[in-house]
């Protein structure tokens, strides 16, 4: 016989243990019970914790009284019922009174029966979960710091915003006026730089915005009725202003199933195709711009809608998909720099969808152009 099978046969009988051993010495405790609680055997975890010898303990106390005034009557209302039922507690929360200490514990018991059925004890164990309850009240203190935190920054992000915006918009009509005036042609390129400027400036400003009363729990759905042929005229019209100064068109189409009359959320719907239509805009630079909206399902109460919006623009590469609806996130820091932009656009319009149970998906071609469709189910109003 090899060294090797010797040392291995040598420490196994070092590290075997009695049963007895094992029971005595185990980490968590172990007690056995009569049917009616009463105890019969515990382990040195229970006595040590406990701080009373075995002796006292063994057909003296039984096992509800153990516990705490609430823990004994969960014990005689809901354990004890539950064991007899169906033979077994898992995990149950309880709390130990001990050596002028309350020692929180889970119990995990069985009950024991004989050949006719009847039963004849109960075996439980008890695992002493101090730390763990001490380790989640520190996650629940950290996350109601990180929350409180996060709630501040919102407040104190769309607070300055505001405060921006205001002397901001007053700029923006200032210039506009400006435009309208006798200027030279040197006068009149500051003026288109002052005001591109501005309005980028101010449309980072309604993004973050956006983003801060998503993130502040304000971003809930209304529900009312509207008129939705005459909301998307009115956005087609818009954005068509902003597409005929770089030569472009935006076309509409609307199935004529398409419900007029719905219920829901109209200002958070026209954010998301706002965005989207400007983006598409932004980054064509030839051809033009649709919105497309039809039906895959129309009952009596609420209909399902398909929207789509198609550019003809710069596309976007199959490897930058699933990145552009990350915020702050653009297909490359070129697009960045030529188009400008803060990449929040599409992150917004994920959120405001998801407020709605709907997924934003995008098919793009690099050169060709790109679609961004999603569906939508609405009520339909009287």
């Amino acid at each position: 016989m090899s060294s090797a099978p010797r040392e291995l046969e040598r420490a196994r009988a070092l590290l075997e243990e009695p049963a007895e051993q094992l029971y005595e010495e185990a980490p968590c405790g172990f007690l056995s019970a009569l049917p009616d609680g009463t105890l019969v055997r515990v382990n040195r975890w229970v006595t040590r914790t406990l701080g009373r010898d075995a002796d006292a303990l063994v057909g003296r106390v039984r096992v509800q009284e153990l516990f705490t005034v609430g823990g004994r009557i969960y014990w005689e209302t809901h354990v004890h019922p539950l064991l007899g039922m169906q033979g077994h507690v898992d995990e149950i929360a309880l709390e130990l009174t001990g050596v002028g200490r309350r020692v929180p514990v889970l119990l995990n018991a069985v009950l024991r029966r004989d050949e006719r059925g009847e039963p004849i004890g109960i075996r439980a164990t008890l695992l002493d979960v101090t730390e763990r309850r001490r380790y989640e009240r520190e996650l629940l203190a950290a996350r109601d710091e990180a929350e409180e935190a996060a709630r501040v920054k919102g407040t104190l992000v769309s607070m300055i915003s505001h405060d921006i915006r205001g002397p901001l918009s007053a700029i923006v009509a200032a210039v506009e006026l400006l435009e309208e005036s006798s200027l030279s042609k040197e006068q009149e390129s500051y003026v288109r730089t002052i005001a591109r400027a501005t309005r980028s400036t101010v449309e980072l400003l309604d993004d973050v915005l956006s983003v801060g009363r998503i993130e502040a729990a304000h971003g809930r759905l209304e529900r009312r009725p509207f008129d939705l042929p005459a909301m998307l005229e009115g956005l087609v019209e818009e954005q068509g202003l902003r597409a005929k100064e770089s030569g472009l068109t935006v076309s509409l189409r609307v199935a004529p199933d398409v419900p007029a009359q719905l219920r829901g959320d109209p200002v958070k719907l026209s954010r998301v195709l706002s965005n989207l239509l400007g983006n598409a805009i932004k980054f064509t630079e030839r051809g033009g711009v649709s919105l497309d909206v039809s039906t895959r399902r129309v009952g009596r109460d609420d209909a399902t809608l398909a929207f789509e919006v198609r550019d003809t623009g710069i596309g976007i590469p199959e490897d930058q998909l699933g990145r552009i609806f990350d915020d702050f996130t653009q297909g490359s820091e070129q697009i960045g720099a030529r188009y400008g932009g803060t990449g929040l656009g599409l992150g917004i319009c994920k959120r405001l969808l998801a407020l709605h149970g709907a997924q934003l998906d995008v098919k793009s071609e690099p050169g060709r152009g790109t679609t961004f469709s999603f569906e939508l189910t609405l009520d339909r109003a009287p």
